[in-house]
């Protein structure tokens, strides 16, 4: 595609259209880590100027100031919340933080600040104190600071002396509860409140704000004293949702490129788990709704990943789990393990397919991962020096002065991981790791059973009466079978066709038409470019699932 030149204009002047500065079809994410989990003052700051590398991924509102969002999700440092003015020693015990957006009311934010207090003292959360986190409005547009919420980190921790201080994992079931206790609280009464993350491991920061104006607005994120081992960071580009501070990203566990276009039916199976979910120790009662119906498609997927790690599983699994990768091909017998790993799960939970790039963290792991269509960039760099970068575009973080450095990119259904304690994983680790772990191929044989297609049908009677009066039945047309069934039994081809459709809902049609037209699937029609033949084999398929639902969180 040329660049078009605006009239008059000379070479190398203003452009109508100029591919390298005004293409802005996808949001910016990235992380930025060591590999070896050692904390510092640079990994923040090589973060935050990837972010604003990524200032070009978002759009910005009428007052020309106000951005669709950006965000960091951070390792929790423990020493900086842990005394009352900041890095000094504090007291004993894992320290948490609930960062929470509050209503500008007084009354209001009160009432929200109580919801969180009663949650956290029915989750045996001691809470030291409440943190205003410091803020610059001038930041901010006009339309962000119309909606500004109050910013304050409630400051807690697991009591000294607790039995359960030293789990880890029931320490962040505990956050988990507390978060939901909390948010139920300020719904009955009647106020908002919004969690961005409630965690004794990590802590998001987030705001309505364009990425170059994103450090400016919290000085937290400037301050030296604050040092961390990684950095999850987002530029949102707002497609199918209003942008506002709750939907900014990343999310307590991640953070989304892309569009979940199976969202309707994800949300529709996910609600009918409700009630059935084996939740044991994270109480179903509080389980209900399991996905915000307020949040976007991304706000949901992490919802997802949040229920089933709380719920016990490793983060990579989860992720495995909800995007799935191709499964390997019967050619590939050293992969059975890995193919009935995908099997198994398939009917456990249905995909989450994108278009999606994902930035995956549990405040120890740190990873990225795509969806099987691999319609979105991640690219990675190695450094000699113990740094890893991905992001969704090359160049968002400077490597240069680190030594040598191993470039590469994801491909579809690709995932990688930095973990601190085994360094950078590939996907072949990871996978090979998740089949690995349970006997899958043996489940799969006990359990999974193919079922007898049947035998075609007896043709119908001579008398086309009966043809036309079955086909009236049925809902079939003449464009029906001219343009779909024809080509499909002379050709063995599903046609193709524009996406545009002229035909009324079935809802607003003159005319009877049978319940299944009532009931179609919906999909975002905004970046996503037609799936190709080369993908079509390993995205599509006809085969059904015919299984009762087993409880989410079960084995």
């Amino acid at each position: 595609m040329k660049d078009h030149l605006l009239p008059g204009a000379a070479a190398g002047g203003r452009a109508l259209y100029d591919r390298r500065r005004d293409e802005r079809d996808a949001c910016g994410i990235g992380f930025v880590a060591d590999v070896h989990g050692r904390a510092s003052r640079s990994i923040l700051d090589a973060a935050i100027g990837g972010l604003e590398r990524l200032r070009h991924r978002g759009a910005v509102a009428a007052d020309a100031r106000t951005g669709d969002g950006a965000g960091v999700l951070l390792p929790l440092p423990a020493g900086f919340f842990a005394g009352p003015d900041g890095p000094e020693a504090g007291p004993v015990g894992r320290i948490g933080v609930a960062m929470a957006f509050l209503p500008r009311g007084q009354e209001d934010a009160k009432e929200a600040r109580r919801a969180v207090e009663q949650a956290l003292v029915a989750e045996r959360l001691e809470l030291l104190r409440w943190r205003p986190v410091p803020v610059d409005h001038s930041a901010l547009g006009e339309v962000a600071m119309q909606s500004a919420p109050t910013i304050e980190q409630a400051v807690f921790r697991v009591g000294v002396g607790d039995q359960d201080a030293g789990d880890d994992a029931e320490a962040e079931r505990r956050c988990f509860r507390a978060g939901r206790r909390a948010a139920m609280a300020a719904l009955a009464a009647g106020t908002t409140l919004y969690l961005a993350s409630c965690s004794t491991r990590t802590v998001t920061y987030k705001a309505l704000c364009a990425a170059d104006q994103f450090a400016a607005f919290y000085p937290d994120l400037t301050d030296p004293a604050f040092a961390v081992s990684f950095a999850v960071f987002h530029q949102r580009y707002s497609t199918n949702t209003t942008p506002s501070w709750e939907r900014a990203q990343p999310f307590r566990f991640l953070c989304h490129n892309g569009e979940i276009n199976t969202i309707d039916g994800n949300v529709a199976w996910m609600r009918a788990r409700e009630g059935n979910l084996a939740a044991g120790e994270l109480d179903e009662e509080l389980l209900r709704p399991v996905l915000d119906p307020d949040g976007s498609d991304s706000a949901k997927l992490d919802n997802a990943v949040e229920l089933l790690v709380r719920g016990g599983r490793d983060l990579r699994h989860a992720l495995a789990m909800l995007v799935p990768a191709v499964e390997p091909s019967q050619e590939e017998p050293e992969l059975q393990d890995l193919r009935d790993f995908y099997r198994y799960h398939a009917c456990l939970t249905e995909p989450w397919d994108g278009p999606a790039g994902l930035v995956f963290t549990d405040g120890r792991l740190v990873g990225a991962v795509l969806d099987r269509n691999g319609l979105r960039p991640m690219r990675f760099e190695a450094c000699e020096d113990g740094l890893v970068v991905c992001a969704s575009e090359a160049g968002a973080v400077d490597t240069t002065g680190r030594g040598r450095v191993r470039r590469g990119r994801l491909g579809p259904g690709q995932m990688l991981c930095v973990d601190p304690e085994r360094g950078l994983l590939t996907d072949d680790q990871i996978k090979g790791e998740l089949a690995a772990a349970r006997p899958w191929s043996t489940w799969v044989a006990e359990h999974l059973r193919s079922a007898d297609p049947g035998k075609p049908v007896t043709p119908p009677s001579a008398d086309d009466r009966h043809v036309v009066a079955a086909q009236a039945a049925f809902g079939f047309t003449r464009e029906l079978i001219t343009t779909v069934l024809r080509p499909m039994a002379t050709a063995g081809k599903e046609p193709t066709a524009s996406m545009g459709d002229d035909t009324p809902p079935a809802v607003l049609g003159v005319t009877t038409r049978p319940v299944g037209h009532y009931l179609r699937q919906r999909f975002a029609q905004v970046t996503n470019p037609p799936i190709d033949h080369l993908r079509e084999r390993h995205v599509l398929s006809s085969r059904t699932l015919l299984v009762r639902l087993h409880p989410l969180l079960g084995e």
